[in-house]
C-alpha cells in the first residue's frame, strides 16, 4: 500500500470511529443531560471503572477502605446488577477472589471470597433499600446515580455557570453506546483543573464518563465512566445468596456504620461511590460531614468543611493537635513526623475535638499512618498566614498547617494560603 493509501485507510478508520449524530449545541446538551438524569434510569447490568493518577503518594494498605487500594491511585472497576432500590448487587474484584453485596428486599449479604467470610444483615422492618443518613453513619443509598458517572457529571455541572467555559467536543463511543461530549473548563487560573469532559448518551441523555484534566496533563488524571452497560432486568439469582460449604456465616443487625461493615466483609466502600472525587467542584460552600477521598481517614470529629465554591472550592479539616505535633516534628527537623505513642495519648486527653480513631493500642492507628505517607511527600512552607508543610501535584494541592489543619482542593496553593489566613481572620 502507497503512503497515501496508507494516511487515507487512518482517515477512514478514525471517521468511523466517531459516530455521526445530529447536531447539538453546548446550551442543548447541558438540557438533555439535566432532564436525563432526572429520569429513572430502570434496571440494568453494568461495569464501571475508576481510574485515578492524582499523584499523591501511596498510603499505606491499612488506610486505603477495605485495604484493597486508594481511590486516588490506580484503577479499580465494580459490576452493578441493578434491578430497582431494593434488589441490587455489587460485585468488586480483588486479589485472588471477589467481594461481593447483595441487597434483596431487606436483607444484604457481604462476601468475601479472600477470607471465605458471609455477613448476613438484616435491615429493619421499617427500611426499605439503604438510605443514606450522615447522622446514623449507614452508607448512602444504593441508587444508579451513586454507583455510575451521574454522580461526577452531577458535581461538575452544578457548577457550570459565569465561571465555567462550556463547550462541545467531537462525539465518542463509549461503552459501545453513540454519545456526545461537553468540555468544561473553568475561567479561573487558580484552578488546577484544565477541563473536564463529560461523554452523554446520544439515546438517553446520562453521562457515561467523565473525565478530568490536570493543568499540563496530557491524559485524564481522573475518570469514571461505563466499560459496558446493557439495559434490562438482571436474573433474579444475583440477589439471592447461599454461603458456599465451608464459608464463615455471621448474623447481625445493621451495625451503627455499614461502612465498617463492608470493611470487615472486605468490599470496598468507596467502590459504592465510584465517582468521590474532592478535587471537582463542589455545588455549595456549606459545611459537610464525612471524610476525603484526597485524604483517606484523615477526617476529624466534627468533619471537614468546604471552603469557597465551584472550581475554587477547598476541603478543609478542623485543626488536631495530633496532626500539629507531628507537622512541628518534621518543621524543626527532630523526627519522621509522627508523634510518639505517649505524645499521643497525651494530645488525645487535652482536646475533645480528636478523633479517637487517630490513636489505638500498640502504637501509631490508621490515620497518623496516612498522615506520616503524606508528610513525607511534602515540603515546608511559610508566609503571614503562619507555616506548614505542601504537596503539589498536576491537579491537587494539599496543605497540612502547623496549627494541624488539613486543606485539600484543586487550586494553587495561593488559595490554600489564604482560605487559612481568612480562616484565622
Amino acid at each position: 500500500m502507497t503512503a497515501v493509501g496508507v494516511v487515507v485507510a487512518a482517515a477512514a478508520a478514525a471517521s468511523a470511529s466517531v459516530p455521526s449524530l445530529p447536531h447539538r449545541t453546548a446550551a442543548q446538551l447541558l438540557a438533555e443531560v439535566a432532564e436525563g438524569t432526572a429520569k429513572p434510569l430502570g434496571p440494568f447490568t453494568a461495569t464501571v471503572q475508576t481510574t485515578a493518577n492524582l499523584g499523591l503518594p501511596q498510603l499505606p494498605q491499612s488506610v486505603q477502605p477495605g485495604g484493597t487500594g486508594s481511590p486516588t491511585s490506580g484503577t479499580q472497576s465494580i459490576t452493578i446488577w441493578y434491578q430497582d432500590a431494593q434488589h441490587v448487587r455489587v460485585a468488586e474484584p480483588v486479589q485472588a477472589g471477589e467481594s461481593d453485596l447483595r441487597l434483596n428486599g431487606r436483607t444484604v449479604w457481604l462476601w468475601s471470597s479472600t477470607t471465605q467470610t458471609a455477613t448476613r444483615l438484616a435491615l429493619p422492618a421499617q427500611v426499605t433499600g439503604l438510605p443514606g443518613d450522615a447522622g446514623t453513619g449507614v452508607a448512602p443509598k444504593l441508587s444508579p446515580s451513586s454507583l455510575t458517572p451521574a454522580a461526577a457529571a452531577s458535581q461538575v455541572l452544578a457548577a457550570v455557570g459565569p465561571s465555567t467555559v462550556v463547550a462541545v467536543q467531537s462525539n465518542v463511543d463509549v461503552a459501545g453506546r453513540a454519545a456526545y461530549q461537553l468540555a468544561l473548563a473553568p475561567r479561573s487560573s487558580k484552578s488546577l483543573v484544565s477541563q473536564v469532559l463529560i461523554a452523554i448518551d446520544a439515546s438517553r441523555d446520562i453521562p457515561l464518563r467523565v473525565e478530568v484534566f490536570g493543568r499540563g496533563s496530557t491524559g485524564p488524571v481522573f475518570s469514571v465512566g461505563f466499560t459496558s452497560l446493557a439495559f434490562g432486568t438482571p436474573s433474579a439469582s444475583n440477589f439471592s445468596f447461599t454461603p458456599p460449604p465451608g464459608a464463615t456465616v455471621k448474623q447481625q443487625v445493621v451495625p451503627s456504620s455499614l461502612q465498617a461493615a463492608l470493611k470487615q466483609a472486605g468490599l470496598n466502600p468507596a467502590s459504592l461511590n465510584p465517582a468521590g472525587l474532592s478535587g471537582l467542584p463542589q455545588a455549595s460552600s456549606s459545611s459537610q460531614s464525612g471524610g476525603s477521598a484526597l485524604a483517606p481517614g484523615l477526617g476529624h470529629a466534627g468533619g471537614p468543611q468546604v471552603i469557597g465554591q465551584d472550581w475554587l472550592s477547598v476541603v478543609a479539616s478542623p485543626p488536631s493537635p495530633q496532626v500539629a505535633a507531628a507537622v512541628q516534628s518534621m518543621l524543626s527537623g527532630s523526627g519522621p513526623g509522627i508523634p510518639s505513642a505517649a505524645q499521643q495519648s497525651e494530645l488525645s486527653g487535652s482536646s475533645s475535638s480528636a478523633s479517637s480513631a487517630l490513636t489505638s493500642k500498640g502504637g501509631p492507628g490508621p490515620d497518623l499512618a496516612g498522615l506520616r505517607a503524606l508528610l513525607l511527600a511534602t515540603t515546608p512552607v511559610h508566609g503571614n498566614w503562619g507555616s506548614g508543610r505542601l504537596l503539589q501535584t498536576k491537579l491537587l494541592s494539599v496543605l497540612i498547617t502547623s496549627k494541624g489543619q488539613i486543606l485539600a482542593g484543586a487550586v494553587t496553593p495561593s488559595v490554600l494560603y489564604a482560605d487559612v489566613a481568612a480562616d484565622a481572620g
